[in-house]
């Protein structure tokens, strides 16, 4: 593993906190999700100081589950006790058996929760905010680097869902008339999550598998769903299995990213590959209906090229060209520019640059100087590319800069 190992503590406290998260909401309600949160929070620091020195326990899940239940119901009898504001009759702790609540309806619990937090009356990017701070534990300034957006304007998002979801029944299937539209909200909520475990914006490393590990289970629970599974579905778990099994190329043995086209895809996972490749062409059936089969499509044919030099880059700028299409963004106008570098040579790229209008985020983000930086390396500007690398350099994320402060060295 490539990887720094950051031990079985952490996998546990991140890969079980949505699960125990939603079988709670499920059992008190959306509307007590601050209480719930705060109650996992306690058994979680209680839990991690008797972990720290007799080690992880066998049951692990079902010990925080069943610590944060009774911190819950506590708190609910206080209420109920000192304030008399909340009204509902004491809770009964009898009926807790932890290990059988989490193996028997767990899956239902996190999807039922996901599909509640994608309720229509909620804007999308609320709906994302609360699952992922909500369901997969991100903090907020975790989701303001993801969503390009402020930590502010990410609390405002939180709120206005979790406001909205205290009138939301997590009982209630929804009619088959809502299922698409919940659908794919669902599915986008698990890409930004996966995004966020494979590009990873916070902490010191490249990757965060676990939550890459945790959007794939996710993925193949929708899929698995006979009403949640769909074309987009299984597009969306072949495009994350077809970057997942380049998970160790990415990354050095000193924990360093490594661009792709220094990778090597002798180190990438030939069986999962196949597999995804067997998952996309099943999603592709009826055509490339989203932009999840178009990104898989992309994934595919670089996860298949022999090497760097051998990809097909006409394909990948035709397929990038389509994603335009289906779904404008300037990012993706700014890849379709350097898989057209890469086709037709570097000016090209930059001709085609040029004739964008990118909106002022990414006009001065490091990922667009690092883009014009390797333009003009390649095309022999040195200059160029040393005054576009040291504007790259100095507002990109700790991981970028490093791989950046490389080739910026390699000017010299």
């Amino acid at each position: 593993m490539s990887t720094r190992d950051h031990g079985p503590l952490e996998l546990v406290l991140r890969h079980e906190h949505g699960r125990i998260v939603a079988s709670l909401m499920r059992e008190f309600g959306a509307h007590r999700l601050a209480i719930v949160e705060d109650a996992i929070g306690q058994a979680l620091l209680e839990g991690t100081t008797a972990w720290r020195t007799r080690g992880v326990p066998p049951h692990a899940r079902a010990w925080i589950h069943r610590a944060a239940r009774h911190r819950v119901i506590d708190e609910l009898r206080r209420r109920h006790r000192e304030e008399g504001l909340d009204g509902a009759p004491e809770p009964a702790v009898a009926a807790d058996d932890g290990e059988a609540a989490l193996a028997g309806d767990v899956h239902d619990d996190e999807l039922r929760a996901l599909f509640a937090c994608a309720e229509p009356s909620i804007p999308l990017a609320s709906q994302i905010v609360f699952a992922l701070r909500g369901l997969c534990g991100f903090s907020t300034r975790e989701i303001a680097m993801r969503l390009v957006t402020s930590e502010a304007n990410v609390q405002k998002r939180f709120e206005r869902a979790r406001d909205r979801l205290r009138e939301v029944d997590l009982q209630r299937v929804p009619d088959a008339s809502e299922w698409p539209d919940r659908a794919d909200a669902v599915l986008r909520m698990i890409y930004v999550l996966f995004t966020e475990g494979y590009f990873a914006s916070s902490g010191d490393r490249v990757l965060r598998l676990e939550l890459c590990r945790e959007a794939l289970r996710l993925a193949e629970l929708v899929v698995a769903h006979p009403r949640a599974s769909s074309s987009n579905a299984l597009a969306l778990l072949a495009l994350m299995r077809l970057h997942h099994a380049r998970r160790d190329a990415r990354v050095d043995a000193e924990g360093e990213p490594v661009a792709i086209e220094e990778q090597d895809r002798r180190r990438y996972h030939r069986r999962e590959l196949v597999e995804a490749l067997d998952v996309l062409q099943t999603a592709t059936r009826g055509g490339l209906a989203s932009k999840y089969h178009i990104e898989a499509a992309i994934a595919a044919e670089h996860a298949f090229a022999p090497n760097f030099e051998a990809t097909r880059w006409a394909t990948i700028h035709g397929l990038y060209q389509r994603l335009v299409q289906l779904e404008p963004s300037p990012l993706h106008e700014l890849h379709a520019a350097i898989a057209l570098s890469y086709a037709e040579g570097p000016g090209a790229g930059l001709a085609h640059l040029e004739k964008t209008r990118p909106p002022t985020w990414l006009r001065e983000s490091h990922l667009w100087l690092a883009t014009y930086a390797d333009l003009h390396r390649r095309l022999g500007d040195l200059d160029r590319a040393r005054e576009y690398y040291d504007r790259a350099l100095a507002i990109a994320p700790e991981n970028e800069r490093r791989m950046l402060s490389r080739r910026r060295a390699a000017l010299a």
